[in-house]
């Protein structure tokens, strides 16, 4: 390479001049070499290369190294095995400088002539020739021999945990920080433990460095707003600090957390209430509506995807910084909400109980709002079912309706924690009842079969251990038989159970209070009537439950009279149904007007679903025209008829019978003990099986005492009956009757519609309010421009007594003034005639003295 660079002889014309050419190219040759020795001196280190740009061929090409086995062999192959296949090639393309990669920096030129720079140049390009050949020659080498294992990942950067101090904010204030754009990346995968710690690190490193950046531009910020800021959050009192962290807060959120440890640190703070709860007002706000997002959890720094953060920030790395910054903000705050329900459930146990409804209240919201801990904030609001007072009790149970109004598909989860408070050992029985109360108030549906037959399970494990107890009179008895009531229908596998406790319902039934009873009947009814098997031990507890004291004074008269119907309605037996019907009248007449009419409607719509027992009101009208005599032949005759009836009962069954010659031995079914005996042809009001009380050889003479009644309603509808129709009324007889709906129109307006819960299903439990279906005031002029034919008769009496009243007040005289309406306001015609009277004392002159009565 040296002998094709040859330089021409100089010119020998000038023998001064071609010495002085010479000795400058010998000068020039001298320099070049001295500064190629220093060069060769220096040691040039291949890592350092690389980290400037520069690839394997600019090393070879400085370093001077002409062969590269020598490369490979004299220890630069071990900088090289430290890199996988593609990694170098990769890291350079994300830096951006591939395309200067062959540009090669020109030195100065000297001033030794051309000669020395055409030499200089002809090397350079020879010596990349040969550096691209061997780079090429390394690489294919590097491909044959170097082999990287399957699944083997790749090995981070020393540089990618190095921690880079920024000058700007990376996230910018305002907004609500889950909206923005890297904070919703989550990932469900197990995280390399080792690479989350190393990130969790450098994350804490840049969130603490962002929050100094903000701090100090608010710091350097000059205005009367940031004073008064810093002024008030430091030394203010306590509402404006509030305000203040709250203003402060809802700017920035993510560089402002201090903020919201600071208010969780109130709350927990101990001795002083009123600080505390002005910070759980607070706080409660602004996790609803600036920190928790609304259909997710917060996730934890190990919930996020650390394997692919660098492949999705593409090499840049304030977009990955941005997502560490978010992540690790998000895993501060989930930590400080889980102290702040922590405690909350401290201050749910204060004494004061304003302060215990208050975090009550807290915790349901937060619950019904946002995801966040709602384990732990349900476990809070069950608990306090027992608690000792007994409005904080009452307060969970409606707070536990709410939530499942709201939320429906919580129903499994709300009862398994409620069932789990029933079961601990040291729970008293004030909180299982009020737990079962609020059980039975959830709504179910036929989809949820297996959410019905869990709680009928519960149900009748503590009615085993209060049956066990003797406590039949409980109220925690009727509770559990009104819960199983109200599951039984959307449970598939309930009959088993319910079939076990058959002998203990028929006792509950006698021993226990009416409304207890009527709750174990309406069971009874229930399952009975799924067999298709309604037995006439049912019917006989029934018949005598007509009797019972308490149904005067129940409150749940209409639950008695909707099982009465159903039952009658699904009796085979007419005489049975005419005994009901019967002491169902004779029970009307002794209780008040609602009930009376109640029943009276009840009888009616019997009647138009049974129309055989019409004949009852035509024996009646016979009856009344001619009385019967009947001699002893025929009553034998009768009650021979009697026995072949008792038989064909028998055969209608299926059951064939001979006629015994003997009277059997006592049975529970009557009609084997009536066998071979004569009966009755007289109506025994006070006989214990209504299918033998003779009835059916009665008259319904119950009707005609009640068309007499003093109530116009009653007599009304008991008239209706008698002449063969049916009674039209759309309201409830039970509460329109009453005698609180009576002086309701005294006041001249329409009674005040009670306004249940209107946010819980417990509203569909309930009985419906109906009211009247007239809503004209009884005291204005177009009720009385009516005929007195259509005014309904329970309005009659009013009426008539506002229609007197108008005449009278058209017959008085005007007063003199023209103040009529004082008149009307104060003075009547009786007043008016008694102050006459008094003025000239002609009261007392012109009576005689012997009408004198000073007592009348």
């Amino acid at each position: 390479m040296q002998m094709d660079l040859q330089t021409s002889p100089p010119s020998v014309s000038d023998n001064s001049d071609g010495m002085a050419d010479n000795r400058s190219s010998e000068e020039t040759q001298q320099e070049e070499n001295s500064e190629a020795e220093e060069a060769a001196g220096e040691e040039l280190n291949l890592e350092e290369v690389l980290r400037l740009g520069g690839t394997q061929a600019d090393y070879i090409l400085l370093a001077g190294i002409d062969d590269s086995t020598e490369l490979i062999d004299g220890g630069i192959k071990g900088a090289i095995d430290d890199l996988e296949e593609g990694e170098l090639e990769r890291f350079i393309s994300k830096l951006g400088i591939q395309a200067h990669a062959q540009s090669q920096s020109i030195p100065d030129k000297s001033e030794g002539g051309a000669a020395a720079d055409k030499k200089k140049s002809k090397k350079v390009v020879e010596t990349s020739a040969a550096n691209q050949a061997s780079s090429a020659q390394v690489k294919k080498q590097k491909e044959e021999n170097v082999q990287v294992p399957v699944g083997k990942k790749s090995k981070q950067n020393l540089n990618t945990f190095e921690f880079q101090p920024r000058q700007v904010l990376l996230i910018k204030p305002g907004g609500k920080w889950f909206e923005l754009e890297y904070a919703s990346e989550g990932s469900e995968t197990q995280q390399d433990h080792a690479l989350v710690s190393r990130y969790k690190a450098l994350a804490q490193q840049l969130f603490e460095s962002e929050v100094d950046r903000y701090r100090t531009k608010k710091n350097l910020q000059r205005g009367a707003n940031s004073a008064w800021m810093k002024t008030v959050v430091s030394s203010g009192v306590l509402a404006d600090r509030m305000a203040a962290m709250t203003l402060l807060i809802q700017d920035a959120p993510v560089h402002t957390l201090e903020h919201v440890e600071t208010l969780v640190s109130m709350v927990k703070k101990k001795g002083s209430r009123r600080m505390g709860l002005m910070a759980l007002d607070t706080l409660r706000e602004l996790l609803l509506s600036n920190l928790l997002p609304e259909n997710r959890k917060l996730r934890p720094f190990a919930q996020h995807p650390f394997d692919q953060v660098e492949e999705r920030a593409s090499g840049n790395r304030d977009a990955r910084d941005r997502r560490l910054i978010l992540w690790y903000f998000e895993h501060q705050l989930k930590h400080h909400v889980a102290e702040f329900v922590a405690a909350l459930d401290v201050v749910a146990h204060d004494t004061v109980a304003a302060t215990k409804t208050k975090a009550l209240a807290a915790a349901h919201e937060l619950l019904c709002s946002r995801p966040e801990q709602e384990r732990a904030l349900l476990i809070q609001v069950v608990n306090k079912l027992g608690d000792p007072e007994y409005k904080t009790a009452a307060k969970a149970s409606h707070l536990l309706e709410t939530l499942l109004h709201r939320h429906p598909n919580m129903k499994t989860v709300v009862c398994c924690e409620v069932e789990r408070l029933m079961f601990r050992p040291n729970i008293g029985a004030k909180a299982q009842y009020y737990a079962i109360c609020f059980l039975s108030q959830v709504m179910l549906s036929h989809e949820e079969a297996p959410l019905a037959a869990k709680l009928i399970a519960v149900y009748f494990s503590f009615f085993r251990a209060c049956v066990k107890k003797k406590d039949v009179e409980s109220k925690m008895l009727s509770a559990l038989l009104a819960g199983v009531n109200r599951a039984y229908p959307y449970a598939d596998a309930g009959d088993e159970k319910v079939k076990e406790q058959l002998d203990t319902l028929f006792r509950v039934v006698h021993l226990a209070k009416f409304n207890t009873a009527v709750q174990a009947l309406m069971l009874l009814f229930q399952v009975l009537d799924s067999q298709q098997s309604v037995s006439d031990r049912f019917y006989v507890a029934l018949y005598r439950k007509l009797l019972d004291p308490g149904l005067s004074v129940s409150s749940r008269q209409n639950m008695f009279l909707n099982l009465l119907y159903k039952s009658l309605k699904a009796d085979v037996a007419p005489r049975r149904v005419k005994a009901f019907i019967k002491r169902l009248l004779q029970v009307g007449a002794e209780q008040g007007a609602s009930f009376a009419c109640g029943a009276l409607f009840l009888v009616s719509e019997v009647m138009k679903a049974k129309p055989g027992l019409r004949v009852l009101l035509q024996q009646g009208e016979d009856e009344e025209e001619e009385e019967e005599f009947k001699d002893l032949s025929e009553e034998n005759h009768d009650d021979e008829e009697e026995e072949r009836f008792v038989d064909a009962d028998k055969l209608d069954e299926g059951v064939c019978v001979a006629e015994p010659k003997t009277r059997p031995t006592a049975s529970w079914v009557h009609h084997q003990n009536l066998e071979g005996a004569r009966s009755s042809q007289t109506y025994n009001p006070l006989h214990r099986n209504p299918l033998f009380c003779g009835a059916d050889r009665s008259t319904l003479w119950e009707l005609h005492r009640l068309a007499l009644h003093f109530h116009p309603s009653v007599s009304l509808f008991a008239r209706t009956i008698l002449q063969g129709e049916s009674i039209q009324y759309s309201g409830d007889p039970l509460q329109d009757f009453t005698l609180i709906r009576f002086l309701d129109r005294f006041v001249f307006r329409n009674p005040k519609q009670l306004k249940g819960k209107q946010n819980t299903d417990s509203v569909a439990l309930r009985p419906k309010q109906r009211f009247p279906v007239s809503s004209l005031p009884v005291n204005c002029a177009e009720f009385l421009s009516k005929e007195e034919s259509q005014i309904p008769v329970d309005e009659v009496f009013f009426y008539r007594f506002f229609k007197k009243r108008q005449q009278e007040k058209q017959s008085r005289r005007p007063r003199a003034d023209g103040d009529n309406e004082s008149v009307e306001d104060v003075d009547d015609e009786e007043f008016e005639e008694v102050l006459d009277s008094f003025e000239g004392d002609s009261y007392f002159t012109d009576v005689p003295d012997d009408d004198l009565d000073f007592a009348g």
